[in-house]
Order: C-alpha cells, then structure tokens, then sequence
C-alpha cells in the first residue's frame, strides 16, 4: 500500500509482532480513549491473548521498513450464541493519517467474508472520533449508543457500537 512516497505492507502478525503489537496497544490505553481499559497489558496477559486466537479469528499487521507501525485483529464476539465477528485496529501514533487504520479494518472486513462471518461489530469509544469515522467511511452504521459504559482518566465514557453486514439479510 502507498500513499504519497510512503509505502507500508499488511501481512498476518507472527508471534515476533507481540511485542510491537502490545506497545501499540499500551500507547493507546494510557494515552487516548481508543480503548477502554486503563491499564497497560502485560506480559503474561500479551501471551494468553496471543494464545486466545482460533480458526474463526485473524490478526495482521502493517509494517514499514520491517518494523510493526499498526495491527488489527478480527476476533469472535463474546456473546454466548452470536455468530458475529468484532474488530480492533491500531495504529501507532507517529504513522498515524496515512491510511493505515483504513487498509487493515478493509482487509479485516475481506477476512471475515472468508471466515464466513455475517456480521461484524465494533465497540467504540464515542469520544474516539478518528475511530468512528474509520468505520462509517467503509460502511459500518451505528446501531446504539451505551452510556456511561466504561471510567478512564477521571470519567465516564459512553461507547458507540457500530455493525456492518458483510451479506444482505434474508
């Protein structure tokens, strides 16, 4: 993918991507409300999470110069019974506004019409605005609003979800 004279890849994330991946990650939690948690993810947390995807889940990376600049990763809903698909994306901030965010949740969205999926889902903080946009850009809608759902940085957060349905409905 390029945009201007920049160039960067996506590939599916290796298990030598984790530890990009959690600094990404880890950024985001103490710095944004890209996320709801408010503590960093450690290292034994990193690998039970590494070790959590299945066959009905994907994480990639992009990558620059070899070096892992955003991850996004397509994971089964925690919904007893739903056979729906939600995603995360990040991208670190330094690389951030060159279309990165956009490129993985496109190829996250390719992905889960592979796995079969339906529908995908995401949960975001509705102060996330760059989030929020990302996603109505490539289709998502939002289908409801849960207040006061979450509290970082000294207050409560609403989160917006947002659906895309990958087939129309029968």
């Amino acid at each position: 993918m390029a945009r201007g004279t920049r160039t960067f890849a996506i590939r599916s994330a290796t298990h030598e991507d984790l530890k990009a991946i959690v600094g990404i990650y880890n950024w985001a939690v103490n710095q944004t409300f890209a996320t709801i948690d408010s503590e960093p993810l450690g290292t034994e947390e990193a690998a039970a999470w590494w070790e959590a995807h299945g066959k009905r889940s994907k994480l990639i990376v992009s990558t620059d110069d070899g070096g892992v600049i955003g991850w996004a990763r397509l994971f089964p809903w925690n919904q007893r019974g739903f056979d729906i698909v939600e995603d995360l994306v990040y991208v670190d901030p330094v690389h951030q506004g060159r279309g990165i965010g956009r490129a993985l949740l496109a190829e996250l969205i390719k992905e889960a019409r592979g796995l079969g999926y339906r529908t995908i889902v995401a949960t975001i903080a509705t102060d996330n605005r760059a989030g929020l946009q990302l996603h109505s850009k490539l289709g998502f809608e939002v289908v409801g609003t849960i207040r006061d759902a979450a509290h970082k940085f000294d207050r409560w957060m609403d989160i917006t979800l947002v659906q895309l349905a990958l087939e129309e409905r029968s």
